[in-house]
């Protein structure tokens, strides 16, 4: 498998895609070891024009975990195909791999999503994919973009305010397969640019993310963010299908492939952090035990995940105490739905992965972004121990 050049995969969609967006995606695909990388506005945008460009058409299933955010089926339900769910395993958080035997005839593809930024089970899934013939998309939305982390036919990385590797600049789909490349590359073209002030917000964004909110300003921008965002409330699947997904599709303008350049010189440093993070919470007195047995805890993860019992006190008690302590999902398996009746918006039916269920009462984040200071962990694993030891604070 070669490496991004220069020359790779051609440009489809004319002068527009010169200077900075064409370094950006050079530069990703270099990162992460792939043939091509497009980059969109957001990820779901390039979800849902890999999945068309690989050969779904209307109707055709797309297995995934219930254990996700609510735009990954809307972007499958925006480009005609159905989201099928099977049950997650509950010590990786990931999609259970035996699903996948299980899968009816009408699902042609795989998108298995790495929960945290955990590996655990994407071998087996893709194995179990190949066995039958399907397209094998990984959801790397909370991955850091580094070499030999994603193993399929292509794989999606966000790159949006709040994860992993918030450069500003959406999301970016690589992929094995040129052929593939060049359809996806004329689905974008089709796409509006970002415009100048979508742009300017998504920095503002980054920027109030990554120098403001530290820890003990969670709670605050959290309801602020809960009170203005609409995603947070049900408003049909049309309506939101519109909103959520064909209101932002796009490509990238210049200034955002710009940002994205200048984030990806500090992967190394903030892998690095985010490692920190996790060892400190794993080290932390009483917190054996509390974490998904196959979650490895020595990479760079989204989150540290820990599963607790009384999942809404433990949220009241951070809140209350100014710690960030990150309930994703919150109470349903896809996120932020809080309301199970809402969740056959997003073609779940409630009780058909109970595994997934049980988890997502019970799991929670602690963070590990780069505002997270040594003295924040402790103060957050030990109300997260505290709470699990039945004790106040």
């Amino acid at each position: 498998m070669g490496v991004a050049t220069e020359g790779s995969v051609a440009p489809a969609d004319g002068s527009e895609m010169a200077g900075h967006v064409e370094l950006w995606e050079r530069r990703f695909a270099s990162d992460t070891v792939s043939p091509a990388a497009i980059a969109f506005t957001f990820a779901r945008t390039a979800l849902a024009a890999t999945l068309r460009a690989a050969g779904l058409g209307p109707g055709d299933g797309v297995l995934l975990s219930p254990l996700t955010c609510k735009v990954v089926p809307l972007a499958i339900l925006a480009a005609g195909l159905e989201p099928v769910y099977t049950d997650i395993d509950p010590a990786t958080l990931n999609l259970d791999p035996a699903g996948i035997g299980r899968a009816t005839p009408g699902v042609r593809a795989v998108l298995f999503q790495r929960t945290y930024g955990g590996w655990g089970g994407a071998q087996a899934a893709l194995d179990a994919a190949r066995s039958r013939g399907l397209f094998f998309v990984e959801d790397c939305a909370q991955c850091m973009p580094a070499p030999g982390n994603w193993i399929g036919d292509a794989a999606i990385f966000s790159n949006n305010p709040g994860k992993p590797m918030p450069a500003g600049c959406g999301g970016v789909v690589v992929m094995r397969d040129p052929a593939l490349a060049v359809r996806v590359k004329e689905k974008r073209a089709k796409l509006p640019e970002a415009s100048t002030l979508g742009a300017v917000r998504s920095h503002a964004e980054s920027w109030v993310r990554n120098r403001l909110l530290t820890p003990s300003r969670y709670w605050t921008a959290f309801e602020i963010n809960r009170l203005i965002n609409s995603s947070y409330r049900p408003r049909g699947r049309e309506v939101e299908i519109e909103e959520e997904f064909h209101a932002v599709a796009g490509r990238i303008n210049d200034s955002q492939a710009r940002a994205g350049i200048t984030w990806l010189a500090r992967v190394a440093e903030i892998a690095a952090h985010r490692v920190a993070c996790c060892e400190d919470y794993a080290r932390s007195p009483g917190m054996a035990g509390m974490t998904p047995s196959a979650v490895d805890v020595t990479a760079p993860l989204y989150y540290y995940p820990v599963l607790v019992d009384r999942k809404a006190g433990l949220l009241d008690l951070a809140r209350r105490n100014r710690a960030e302590i990150v309930a994703w999902p919150i109470s349903t398996p896809i996120y932020p739905v809080t309301d199970a009746t809402a969740l056959a918006t997003y073609g779940y039916e409630t009780g058909s992965c109970p595994e997934a269920e049980r988890i997502a009462s019970r799991l929670v984040g602690l963070p590990t972004h780069p505002l997270v200071r040594p003295e924040d962990r402790e103060h957050i694993a030990g109300l997260v121990t505290r709470h699990a030891a039945g004790r106040a604070a």
